[in-house]
Parts: C-alpha cells; structure tokens; sequence
C-alpha cells in the first residue's frame, strides 16, 4: 500500500498529565512560546518557538523533543494506566483486556525475563547452526521469515498498484542491519567511523552469546561484508519513492526462471501462501544479487549473517546485558540518546506494536467522543471544498485533468477516528512470563494474517494506524485519509480554541493528507487507487516545472552541520506542507464570509494566528546524530523547515506580518513556488 504520512515515526496519544521533565504548551497560542527577539519575517520558527526552545531539554531517553513527544509522553501515561488495571483485573476481565494484562504483566516481569535468557531465540539459532548444504540454506531463510526475522527479503500482502481491487504478494528488499543503504557505502570519515563502532557492536553481541573474541571479530568481519554486498544492490531511499520504478508485476515462472538458484515454489510453501502465480518483485537487482549469493556464497558467509539477523532482530526482548548493548549502539551511537526508556513506557509500546487494535478499542471508549468525530468529519468536508475550489482556478492544468483530479478529490474515504469493524485477535495466545515468546507470536499472527489476504478483495475499511496514534496518513492505493483519535486533541484540534487555530493546526493537517492525493507520487494514481498516468503530457510537465522548483528549494536547507536537505527524498511532503498550508487557510478564510473579522487575541489577528498555530505544532529540538540520521533516511524536513519552506512560498503569510522584499523569509517572485 502506498501511504504517507504526517510523520516518520508513530506514536500513542491520549489525555493525562505530563510528567515534568520539559515545557508543554497549555493555551491554543502559548506566547511564552515566542521569541521576539527574532524578526517573524527573518525566520518565523524561532519567532513562533524560540521561547519554547531556549527553554526545553531534550530528556536523556529521547533523540527529538517536540509537540508530538509531548503529546505522545502524556498518552504512554494514560494508556500505562489502563494497562496496569487490565493487569490486576487478571482472569475477571474480559478476552481482550485479560490479553493486554496478560501481555503487560510478561513485559514488566524483568525476573522472569533476566531468567529466560537467550531461550526465546534458541530454536531459530538452532536452524542456523544446523545448516549443511545449500537446500537446507533455502529452507531456514523462508522459516525465518514465516516466523517474522526479516533474514533478507521482505514479502507481504499489497494492493497492485494498477488494479486497487486486489492484492497481491509482494517481494522486497530487506537484510540490512544498519539505518539504511548509504550507512555502509558512504566513504566520509563519520561513515567509516561508524561501521567500525558497528562492527565492534557486533563483536559484543556475539561474545555475550558465548564466542570468543576471535571468532566474534570474524563472524563481525563477513557480517559488515555480506550486508555491504545487499546495500550495494538496494535501492535508495529517493528511488524507492518512484512508484513506476518499483512496480514489476511477474508470475511464478518468469521469476524461477530469472532466479534459478532459489525454489520459489518451496519458497513460498512455507511461507504458507503456496498458492500464488504471481507477485510484484519490487527491486529486481536486489532479488537477482540474493539469487547469486544462494548460489555462489560461501555458506560460512551465510550462517554468521542469518545468525546476526537472529540475535539482532530480539535483542531488545532478552535479558539485560543484551538489552544494554543493544541500546548502547542503536540508541547512543545512532541517535545521541544517553539514556534507556523505561520498561514500562518501551511495554506499551511493545503492545500497541502487537496487540495495538485492542489497545485502541479500550481507548476510544473513554477518551473519543462522537461529537469529537463529528467535529472532524465537518473539518475535512470544508477543506476538501476548499481544495475543490481551488483547482477550478488553477490556470496550468487544463480541463480534462481538472475533471479527473475533481472526481478523485470526491472519491477520498475519510477515516476518522477508529475503524467501524475491530480485529479479531482471537486465536492470537498471550502466556504469562513469556514477553519475548509473546511479542513473537503477536509478529507470526500479524504475519499470517498478512499473508492471508493474498488473492482476496481488498479490504477498504482496514486501518493500518491503530487509533492511539498521534499521526495521520494518505494512502494512494486505497485513496483514504485516516486520522485516528489520538490526534484530534490539542494542540492539532481544540475544541476551546478560535478557528484560526484550528484550522491552522488540525485543518492544515487534514489539507497535508489531502494534497498527498496529487503530490509527485500521489498524484500518479486515479480516483480508485490505480497506478495509471491519468494526467495529459502538458499538465505532468506543467505540475514537475512547479514541483522542481520546491525541490531546490528544500535542497539548499542544511538539517545539520553541513548536511543539506534530499529536496527530492523529502518532496512529497513539503509538497504536501505547503499544499495543506494553502488549502486550510483558504478554507479558514471562507469560514469567516459574511462575519466581522475576529478580534485580536493575545495581539495577534486571526491571520497572524493560523500561521502561528502550524508553527507552533511543528517546535523540535532534535540531538545531532539522530538528525543525520534523519537526512538519510527520513522523508519529512525538520519542523524548522516545515515551518519557514513553505511559509517563504505564501504571499498570504508575508501580508498577514507585513513582510516585505529583502526579508529572509520572502522568496523572490521568480523563485516563489506555485502549484494549489
């Protein structure tokens, strides 16, 4: 399913009080917030947050602090406490709350965790040990991945890009331990540096598994080897956006016949979906250089790298010494974060990963009104009217695509909230003291559950956000926005505050998801979620001449140090930024035809708070090496430049300060940015 989303990472939502550990915005427009000592023409960020910044602390378990980790710190405290009653309830609860007692009391059982020991992981290193020759090699790979260790492929259930009705099995690129690609290619000193903390982690690991520190320093050795081999075949993160490049509809037999060294058929049956004839091969290269390495590789280059992916993959479920080292690499080395979350905040989120519709089904009952749904839906309406509106007076696009962009505007499912119909977890069994072995087997039901959908209708009323979630999703397959009840709650909606905050906040959100449906991916799938080119020639030229130019725009922001923004990894969203921006404040304008203009509040107008509102959503402070990370593998700019990138483009914003030519966060005509 193609989606994207507001965010990179998800997190829970719900309503409690914030542990004090940094400031937390309490009015719509908190004006302790601003800084004025810095010019909202010169960089409207720190005029909106800087009193935020110079005031907040990053806590020692976080790699970002923001509006969003706020939100999400004050929801793991809610949703702690509705874990822990499910807890003591214990064989008095009902199914599904006895499940998530169960599951909490096995995650915060540390005796029984420290007891277990490697146990959890036994049986899979026990396959790997007991590869021999090559038809055994086949048979452990495709076990691994029915059992949900991502040994070096990722397969699944998609909807076809060119026929939304169905879904079809679908085979990926996977096996890299590190971030992504380029962490094992790039040849600056930082990279290089890195992979040798990488490999001395490694090292680590495998002795605390009992090597000895000569065998480990060379399992480490072909690990980093074998994994640099898939990188080089892997497709970037900018190229994996191309929905065109990335769509090779094959059967069965073209591909046994192009990768002869891997038994499909066998493959695939013990995957559990025996009957598939055809599958979309999403990176060809990649597939063909695994094809090569079953045939060709050295099976003592094999087993060390599956035995890697084994103990990698669970490492954060077994006992401490391995929860430490894997914290101290993945936590301090990639992120800059000093210090481990709490077991019970890292069970929640174990539990929302696993069991997450059953969470959210206790969360809506208490803590999502239908008049907050309600609320939403009417929001939506109005800014998808907006948008309308607005393409019935765009001058680059003729009638033809304007009819057809019309018809898929109409045709968005709005998600709201929580799904009409819940999962049935049902078969799923949760043992006490079990933590890892439950996590386990909630991975292997979501898998087979997955896989269970190959061949069938496409289910459009499925959501792929459990309802907690503090984010909102495009999906371009299914042609739906989603917007779960975790984030409708201030600061994103407020049902106290004016409508220029709602809609510079909330409506501006809502807009984003919408203009996903005609950004420079989404706006290659028609009203049924179809791959299909649906655009004339002139109107896809005119549409990429206005997208290029947002592109160089973000491409010359530096994210840190002397790190430059991928304007072209992260376009699809500041398209959708500076779309969703455009679209709600055309929608909150309308909201106000045949009233007097509101009031000032706090010395601002109505304009002047709706841009505050999205800036204020979008404060972050982020530690250095997590924002490197960002630039490699994130889509999404940082807040700074969520904020000022598409602000710069707004004549609306420039009059609502009373910016003029020169100030720094006024593009020149020539260079303004123009597409809704």
């Amino acid at each position: 399913m193609r989606a994207c989303s507001l965010l990179l990472l998800l997190a829970l939502a719900a309503a409690a009080p914030l542990a004090a550990q940094s400031p937390v915005q309490t009015t719509p427009i908190d004006t302790t917030n601003i800084d004025r000592s810095c010019k909202a023409c010169d960089d409207f960020f720190t005029f909106a947050n800087g009193g935020w910044i110079s005031r907040a602390t990053i806590p020692a378990d976080q790699a970002r602090w923001g509006s969003f980790n706020e939100l999400y710190e004050r929801n793991l405290l809610a949703l702690r406490e509705m874990l822990e009653a499910s807890a003591a309830a214990g064989a008095g609860a009902d199914p599904n709350a006895r499940k998530l007692g169960v599951f909490y009391a096995s995650c915060t059982d540390s005796l029984a965790i420290e007891r277990a020991g490697t146990r959890p992981i036994a049986a899979d290193l026990a396959a790997v040990a007991a590869i021999r020759a090559r038809a055994d090699l086949q048979g452990t790979l495709a076990g691994l991945q029915r059992r949900g260790v991502t040994s070096i492929f990722t397969f699944g259930a998609e909807q076809d890009d060119k026929r939304s009705d169905r879904v079809i099995a679908t085979l990926g690129q996977g096996g890299l331990s590190l971030p992504d690609r380029d962490y094992y290619l790039r040849s600056d000193s930082g990279s290089v540096t890195l992979r040798a903390k990488y490999a001395d982690h490694i090292v680590k690991m495998l002795r605390l598994l009992g090597d000895d520190s000569s065998s480990a320093a060379k399992q480490a050795d072909r690990i980093v080897q074998f994994e640099t081999t898939l990188a080089r075949a892997a497709m970037t993160a900018t190229q994996r956006r191309n929905s065109d490049s990335t769509y090779h509809l094959t059967t069965l037999a073209q591909l046994q016949t192009s990768t002869p060294a891997i038994a499909w058929t066998r493959y695939l049956g013990t995957l559990g979906v025996p009957a598939v004839t055809t599958l979309n091969v999403r990176q060809p290269v990649f597939v063909h250089t695994v094809d090569s390495l079953v045939a060709n590789a050295p099976l003592d280059s094999w087993k060390p790298y599956l035995r890697w992916r084994v103990l990698n993959g669970a490492a954060a479920r077994l006992n401490s010494p391995f929860v430490n080292e894997d914290f101290a690499f993945k936590g301090t080395v990639l992120s800059g974060v000093s210090e481990m979350r709490p077991r019970w905040k890292r069970c929640v989120q174990a539990i929302d990963g696993s069991i997450g519709e059953i969470l959210g089904q206790q969360y809506v009952k208490t803590r999502f009104t239908p008049e907050a749904k309600g609320r939403a839906l009417t929001m939506v309406r109005n800014i998808q009217a907006e948008f309308r509106s607005r393409l019935g007076q765009l001058t680059w696009m003729s009638a033809t695509t304007r009819s057809r962009a019309e018809a898929k505007l109409d045709a968005i499912v709005n998600k709201i909230g929580y799904p009409d119909r819940w999962r049935d977890y049902s078969a799923l069994e949760i043992r006490p003291a079990d933590y890892a072995g439950n996590v386990a087997r909630g991975v292997a039901f979501e898998l087979r559950r997955d896989r269970a959908k190959i061949g069938r209708p496409v289910d459009r009323a499925e959501w792929n956000m459990t309802p907690p979630t503090v984010n909102a999703q495009y999906s371009a397959t299914m042609n739906d926005i989603s917007f779960p009840a975790g984030i409708l709650q201030p600061p994103f909606f407020d049902p106290n505050a004016d409508d220029a905050v709602n809609y510079g906040g909330m409506g501006a959100v809502i807009g984003h998801e919408i203009t996903h449906g005609f950004d420079d991916e989404g706006h290659k799938y028609d009203a049924k979620g179809n791959l299909s080119g649906w655009w004339s020639s002139e109107d896809e030229k005119a549409f990429n001449e206005r997208a290029q130019v947002v592109a160089d725009q973000f491409s010359g922001y530096v994210a840190v140090d002397t790190l430059r923004l991928n304007g072209k990894l992260t376009l699809g969203e500041n398209i959708a930024d500076f779309g969703g921006l455009t679209i709600a404040y055309g929608a909150y304008k309308r909201s106000l035809q045949g009233k007097p203009d509101p009031a000032p509040i706090d010395g601002f107008t109505g304009d002047q708070r709706f841009f505050l509102a999205w800036a204020q959503i979008w404060r972050e402070t982020t530690r250095k090496e997590y924002a490197r990370m960002l630039v490699t593998v994130d889509p999404h700019s940082p807040g700074k430049y969520r904020v000022n990138g598409p602000l710069a483009n707004m004549p609306e914003f420039a009059a609502a300060f009373s910016c003029q030519q020169g100030d720094k966060m006024i593009r020149n005509a020539t260079e303004r940015a123009e597409i809704w």
